[in-house]
């Protein structure tokens, strides 16, 4: 009878060990898992032209001449959990001032937060601040070859705060259709609402074609599309890349925007009262000399003969060539530079101060150190 009373003892406790490591695998599971990432980045930049007023003009983030500058500092957390992901990317320095330069006072370390939900395999929802869909390049360092961000970068939206589908027709397409408040900006600066929508063809391995746009009426008075009701924006985008073998690398970007003021008649006295177009075209050569070392090029052409996006006309034409040395098992990029820009009138300081070089030459290098928890 002992014997017994042991042997169903035991074979209670065992029981009980079972449950509770099922209980316990259960709570893991449903746990979900967090991941953090982020880089630091710094450059050394020299402008040729030695301007007066120690900026480089034209530029997004490298703006300074004949200083070792701080970047970007960026920590970005993701959780996920069943269908559920969360993101808040974080980020602070001189480029978290001018990358989220719509947003207010402690708003502005907010690169994105959104939240996604899986509603099933195909189809996924966004609400919140995120990254734009339009343009080839990133505010990220780490993701761009080249440092120095192009004047279609500059000129397209940062980011959009809004809510979005993205739907995976197949493995060769995809489409997205969302709503936000406008272009950079955590609150909208007016009643309306834009528009943005992308398809996104992979006809075959190693080829991505994005067709992207926005539209919408995006009057106000904190930025340059005019303060009438009725000055309606549009911007159609597209991006392409093509990996031609393991080492070169084919990408191309374009972008036509309009801006239509919405008056009935033209006013001379007011300076949005004519309509405005602008755009541009960008090709990108990357190519792998070894596994840790590289070399860039962009070239690119960017019209405002309006002066709708810079407060005054510019037609200007770019050739940048980028080093990419991978070192510290590739967390550590090391990216000498060089940037050569021309402009059809004079849009360039010199070392007077005067805006009257027609073209702006700067040598510098750029390290970037980047970290994952994955």
């Amino acid at each position: 009878m002992k014997r017994l009373l042991s042997l169903a003892a035991a074979m209670l406790f065992a029981g009980a060990n079972i449950a509770n490591a099922q209980e316990m695998a259960t709570v893991e599971e449903t746990k979900g898992s967090l991941s953090i990432s982020g880089y630091v980045d710094a450059y050394y930049q020299y402008n040729l032209n030695k301007p007066e007023s120690g900026l480089n003009q034209g530029r997004i983030f490298d703006t300074k001449h004949n200083n070792f500058s701080l970047g970007l500092v960026q920590t970005m957390f993701t959780y996920t959990k069943g269908r559920a992901t969360v993101v808040a990317d974080l980020t602070f320095g001189p480029n978290a001032e001018l990358g989220n330069f719509g947003n207010e006072g402690t708003a502005r370390v907010i690169k994105q937060a959104f939240l996604s939900y899986a509603l099933t395999p195909k189809l996924n929802f966004t609400i919140g601040q995120y990254g734009t869909h339009i343009g080839y390049e990133l505010i990220d360092a780490p993701l761009n070859y080249n440092y120095s961000l192009s004047y279609l970068f500059g000129n397209g939206p940062f980011y959009h705060t809004g809510a979005k589908l993205d739907y995976a027709v197949n493995d060769k397409l995809g489409l997205m259709l969302g709503v936000v408040n406008g272009w950079d900006g955590l609150s909208d600066f007016n009643d309306k609402k834009s528009v943005t929508a992308q398809a996104h063809l992979a006809p075959v391995p190693g080829f991505d074609l994005f067709l992207n746009w926005i539209g919408g009426d995006e009057y106000n008075t904190l930025s340059n599309f005019g303060d009438n009701k009725g000055s309606y924006t549009s911007l159609y985008d597209l991006t392409t890349s093509y990996a031609l073998n393991d080492a070169l690398k084919v990408g191309i970007n374009a972008a036509y925007g309009a801006f239509y003021t919405g008056y009935a008649e033209t006013d001379a006295s007011n300076p949005w009262s004519d309509d405005a177009k602008w755009g541009g075209a960008a090709l990108y050569l990357n190519y792998a000399v070894t596994p840790t070392v590289g070399l860039g090029m962009r070239t690119e052409y960017f019209s405002d003969p309006e002066g709708v996006r810079y407060f005054g006309p510019l037609q200007v034409a770019s050739l940048t060539l980028t080093g990419d040395v991978k070192m510290a098992s590739g967390n550590l990029n090391v990216k000498p530079e060089i940037r050569f820009d021309k402009s059809q009138d004079g849009f360039f300081e010199n070392s007077s101060g005067s805006f009257s070089k027609k073209s702006q030459t700067t040598i510098g290098a750029a390290f970037i150190y980047s970290f994952s928890t994955e």
